[in-house]
């Protein structure tokens, strides 16, 4: 196992444990904080982008716009957590190393297609994750301050290891 798949295993592990202590409401409730969104739709987005590059990427593309959006990651913390470790075990497996081409659409709707490696792809995932930890993190503090999160929750691992650099 490489470093990117365990980096991976890493942040999936640190949702996996949020999912162990959050209460229904906590996960479920439209927050004013997230503009109405919850902290579930938050976990169903960084789920399922993980989803679209294990689904799509063997196929040799990837195309996180064309998501499932399944309502029950968003509403039910259980769910996601057996999801999580559906994740977890294509992350203990080989990475391929074929290219995969993302395909993406920005101004306009104008699509575009872009070379790319599960490695950028597995990249993306932990940064894409850890800025949504970020977020509910922010959320739970807030609206749920009973919920204690872990230090690192949410925290870049370039900012936990430069943390860590200038307090040595």
């Amino acid at each position: 196992m490489n470093l990117l798949q365990r980096t991976n295993l890493d942040v999936l592990f640190q949702l996996r444990d949020l999912l162990t202590i959050i209460s229904y409401e906590a996960y479920s409730s439209p927050l004013p904080l997230l503009h109405g969104s919850s902290v579930g739709k938050h976990i169903r987005h960084t789920l399922e982008f993980y989803q679209c590059l294990f689904e799509q990427a063997p196929h040799g593309f990837v195309d996180y716009d064309a998501r499932n959006r399944n309502m029950r990651l968003e509403n039910d913390p259980a769910f996601s957590l057996s999801f999580i470790h559906t994740l977890e075990e294509s992350l203990t497996k080989a990475i391929p190393q074929t290219p995969i081409t993302l395909k993406t659409s920005f101004l306009g709707n104008e699509s575009e297609h872009i070379q790319t490696s599960w490695a950028r792809e597995l990249v993306y995932m932990a940064e894409h994750a850890i800025h949504h930890f970020a977020v509910i993190k922010i959320a739970l503090r807030e609206q749920f301050p009973e919920i204690t999160l872990p230090a690192h929750f949410g925290v870049a691992y370039s900012t936990i290891k430069y943390r860590e650099s200038v307090n040595a």
